[in-house]
């Protein structure tokens, strides 16, 4: 897993994992998008989708404060 901040929002990076983070059902996951957008992922579908494009999945960590 890794830290990415976009626009001073970090995220926690858990590609690998973003099955088992679904399944747990603990975070909402969002796909990252290389322009620095972000979209949270609704089902099961979306993730397998996002996945094989090779998105990263994140979840939201906050805001850093500057």
């Amino acid at each position: 897993m890794e830290i990415k901040i976009v626009e001073g929002f970090v995220w926690l990076v858990v590609t690998d994992k973003a099955k088992e983070v679904w399944d747990s059902n603990l975070f909402e996951l969002y796909a990252l998008y290389p322009d620095g957008s972000e979209s949270l992922i609704d089902d099961i579908e979306d993730l397998q989708v996002c996945l094989e494009f090779g998105l990263d999945i994140g979840i939201e960590v906050g805001k850093i404060n500057a």
